[in-house]
């Protein structure tokens, strides 16, 4: 058939089909979660109905449709959901949950002032097991960034969800509006919830701070809000012959270990049935090529992404590609220097616990070697090593008398180191209350063991859970015919240790 150029409107010479709308066109809740879910503003969505009402020959004076009628519905309509969705998640409430939250500056695309900017505060609970990736409460707009204005919003929240109850961990960013000794949301968040919870610092992003202070060591500070190095790789990218990559030299004994171990834990991870997301996968396998291996499917590059300072992952990923294609660019000596002690760290310590980060049970265990691991590396790499060390010391939040028991629900410990974890924590006398704020930090040396960290305030968890102390003095191997044991093993393999969307 040829193409006819259409008639302006619609003709009525076309088959046609009749269909009614109510006079209240906008009280259709079809139409306002389909706008909300395809980000139209109130104008844009009155202009679609009243264009398509008058397509279909409607006299748009008997409808009543206006932008203030528009924002009036979609109002109405978001309420009704969330309603909804709140009376379904009252059903079956968890019993325990932690509580995430992470301001953002967001665009608005549904309010009265498109095209504007606010800060806003995504507010998340993790543990019920209905909702394995974490339930979304809200993403209230917030007056300003504070840790007053974060911790009244999230309670807001919780209260209006009826979980102020079940709130045992909070988890956040480390950032001072947050872990603020006296102001910080986490802070606040406990006073107003009455009782001690566990300070889950994202595991994410104390990490970016560790990777970010290696960075700013070897190259300096950034100031520009992206970065020129990887600009300038991003540009030439598609110039580049990627046949034949650098790859690490390591000689030492003890870090040809470590390379043994990291290669064997990637390739594991990248072979389960639920690989990692896209860039976590890229970086594992970027790892595994620069340590000489070659991922389970084979090695291809992926093209060069955002280069903003605030996409931390980017780092990683263009910092391994600079050093594998280094002599294309011709960078000079002391840059293929830098380059290589910085992929020395990302591939030997950094990727492995970065793909391990999301295990709160395995936490404190991966921390205490990662400290001594970087204790290690100062013979080796001292300046980076110190870099690593100075900010750890302000970030051993999974080394602290309340979290150090979740390893005992993990893997990365012997039965005797956690039969020892076990007896210390039995012999310690519980406290007649728990120390509320900002957990004290633990000095660590080469020679401490989890055990060590154990101290009164290490009764939190089974305290929380109201367990009893019996199964600890059995044999490792009879604890998983204990209740107390599998209620204890459950809490802790469910609760979150990143942020919500990390």
């Amino acid at each position: 058939m040829d193409y006819q150029q259409p008639r302006p409107g619609c003709s009525h010479h076309q088959d046609t089909v009749t269909l009614t709308f109510p006079r209240r066109v906008m009280e259709c809740v079809d139409i306002c979660s389909t706008a909300d879910r395809l980000g139209l503003s109130d104008n844009q969505v009155t202009a679609l109905v009243s264009a398509t009402l008058k397509a279909g020959g409607a006299d748009l004076d008997k409808f009543v449709i206006s932008t203030s009628t528009t924002r009036r519905n979609r109002m109405l309509t978001r309420y009704h959901i969330s309603q909804e969705y709140m009376a379904a998640f009252s059903e079956d409430p968890p019993k325990y949950a932690a509580l995430h939250w992470d301001g953002n500056m967001l665009r608005d695309v549904l309010g009265s002032d498109p095209g504007t900017t606010s800060e806003t505060l995504a507010v998340i609970v993790s543990g019920p097991l209905a909702y394995p990736a974490g339930k979304l409460l809200g993403v209230p707009v917030i007056d300003s960034s504070t840790g007053t204005a974060q911790a009244e919003a999230s309670m807001d929240l919780l209260e209006a969800w009826g979980l102020t109850g079940v709130i045992t961990a909070l988890v956040f960013d480390t950032t001072a509006s947050n872990s603020g000794v006296h102001r910080g949301a986490a802070k606040l968040l406990e006073q107003q919830l009455d009782r001690k919870v566990f300070y889950l610092a994202c595991r994410h992003h104390i990490l970016e701070v560790l990777v970010g202070a290696v960075w700013e060591n070897l190259f300096g500070k950034v100031k520009s809000p992206e970065n020129p190095w990887f600009k300038h790789f991003k540009d030439v990218w598609t110039d580049l012959t990627t046949d034949n990559p650098t790859t690490l030299s390591i000689r030492q004994k003890w870090l040809n270990k470590k390379k043994k171990e990291c290669k064997e834990i990637l390739q594991e991870i990248l072979r389960s049935e639920k690989p990692p997301r896209a860039d976590y996968r890229e970086m594992a396998e970027l790892t595994l090529i620069v340590l000489g291996d070659t991922p389970p499917r084979g090695i291809h590059w992926s093209r060069p992404g955002a280069i903003h300072q605030a996409r931390w992952m980017a780092r990683n990923l263009y910092s391994m590609k600079m050093f594998m294609f280094a002599e294309q660019l011709e960078y000079d000596e002391e840059t293929v220097v830098k380059l290589e002690r910085l992929n020395l760290f990302l591939g030997l310590f950094y990727t492995p616990m970065w793909m391990s980060s999301t295990l709160a049970a395995d936490a404190p265990a991966n921390d205490l070697q990662f400290m001594k691991d970087m204790m290690k590396f100062k013979r080796t790499d001292p300046e980076i090593a110190q870099a690593v060390l100075q900010k750890l010391e302000n970030h051993k939040w999974y080394l602290t008398q309340e979290v150090v028991p979740f390893a005992l629900f993990g893997s990365r410990l012997s039965d005797k180191e956690k039969q020892d974890i076990a007896a210390k924590l039995h012999a310690t006398e519980k406290p007649d209350s728990f120390r509320r704020g900002k957990p004290m930090f633990p000095q660590v040396t080469a020679k401490t063991t989890l055990a060590d960290l154990v101290g009164p305030e290490s009764h939190l968890l089974l305290d929380t859970l109201g367990i009893e102390y019996d199964w600890l003095l059995q044999p490792v191997a009879t604890w998983p015919r204990s209740d107390d044991y599998s209620k204890a093993l459950e809490y802790v393999s469910n609760v979150k240790v990143v942020k919500g969307h990390c």
